[in-house]
């Protein structure tokens, strides 16, 4: 008789090493890298395909981050049309208040600032080149000469590339299709936005499984947060920051102290941008109409103002939305401006946030300074790293 044999159980499977697994989760982390570069450049080649919609689309999602918060407040007594309606007659009301009272003096400005140019460039070439100069008379004779053609070169640099790029910008920007599309369309996309962004939020969270929605959206929310609080932070902090340098100079008597200010604080959403551009014209201007002391307290009053901002004003207002040290800010600006030019050095910092959300989230978090001290911090080392026992 033949007795059937027994039925084998189910072979165990070998636990997975440390090393294992370790092996695995990098090549996890390898796929969602190469991934998100494909996907990146994909998305890249899209929007230059189409740059102009692509444009019209971040210029809407601007202005609608912009609006929000005043929106949501009128949305607690009414609806959200009647909402968005009355934000648009605030800010129509707001643009003709300012296109009458400021577009005038700052159009004279710019055009006595062109008219003028020339001749700031010849009393900076004759400062230079006058050999009592107190402040170049220990700078050799050839180098004196050097600094002296300086004005020249910047002067016909400006002329060449400057006032032709300004044109050819004010054109594309005052064209009829320009003028429509920023007027009409941006508004009208974003008033769409605001009305169908509870819809848009259900929709991308339905795509993740349920036990992942929460972190879904986490993420969302933080984006959220990193993107209005960068606009609204942004448009406040260059208001702040233009209208403190225009009233400075005022009081010390440089010229163009209008037009400076409304450029600094444009340029404010460019980190460095703004205070580079209000510095600079503003030390030159006041050292060749106002003479060496008046430059000197402009740029002492221009540092304060940089002091102030940095320590009091945009950490309250901005609220460190971006998280991003000065070495990622720098390197996201080149990077833009290299791949998409000026629009892409207005984005730069704030896509480079949001891709410092998606890291805090999906990425694993950096070790502490205990366990990898940084080879040199702001304090003296002495005083942050105890002395080993001998």
């Amino acid at each position: 008789m033949n007795v059937p044999a027994a039925r084998k159980g189910p072979t165990p499977r070998r636990p997975i090493t440390r090393g294992e697994r370790r092996v695995t989760y990098a090549l996890k982390v390898l796929i969602v890298v190469a991934l998100s570069i494909y996907l990146l450049v994909g998305l890249l080649n899209f929007f230059s395909a189409i740059r102009t919609t692509g444009l019209l689309v971040v210029g809407s999602v601007f202005f609608a981050y912009l609006i929000y918060p005043l929106v949501h407040r009128l949305n607690e007594r009414t609806s959200v049309v009647w909402s968005i309606a009355i934000v648009y007659v605030m800010i129509t009301l707001f643009l003709l208040v300012t296109v009458l009272l400021v577009v005038p003096p700052l159009a004279d400005q710019s055009q006595k600032l062109v008219q003028q140019f020339p001749g700031f460039v010849a009393k900076a070439q004759e400062e230079l080149a006058n050999p009592t100069n107190p402040l170049l008379v220990r700078i050799p004779l050839g180098s004196r000469n050097y600094l002296a053609s300086l004005p020249g070169q910047l002067g016909t640099f400006i002329q060449t590339y400057g006032i032709d790029a300004a044109q050819k910008t004010f054109t594309i920007v005052l064209s009829a299709v320009s003028v429509v599309a920023t007027v009409i369309i941006v508004p009208v996309l974003a008033a769409y936005m605001l009305i169908d962004v509870g819809n848009v939020k259900r929709q991308i969270l339905g795509l993740f499984a349920a036990k992942h929605r929460a972190t879904a959206e986490a993420v969302i929310d933080d984006l959220d947060k990193v993107v209005g609080g960068f606009i609204r932070g942004q448009l406040i902090d260059g208001a702040i920051v233009g209208a403190m340098i225009g009233v400075m100079l005022a009081i010390m008597h440089v010229p163009y102290a209008l037009l400076i200010g409304v450029a600094a604080g444009i340029l404010n959403f460019i980190p460095y941008a703004g205070a580079l551009v209000g510095f600079v014209p503003s030390v030159v201007i006041a050292l060749l109409v106002n003479g060496p002391a008046n430059a000197l307290i402009v740029a002492g009053l221009f540092a304060l103002i940089q002091q102030i901002d940095g320590n009091f004003v945009a950490p309250r207002v901005l609220k460190d939305n971006v998280g991003l040290s000065p070495l990622y800010i720098i390197l996201a600006i080149l990077v833009g401006s290299e791949l998409f030019g000026l629009p892409g050095t207005f984005l730069a910092v704030p896509v480079a946030a949001m891709l410092r959300v998606l890291r805090e989230h999906l990425v694993p978090q950096p070790v502490s300074e205990a366990q990898a001290p940084p080879p040199l911090t702001r304090k003296p080392l002495r005083t942050t790293r105890p002395e080993k026992a001998t």
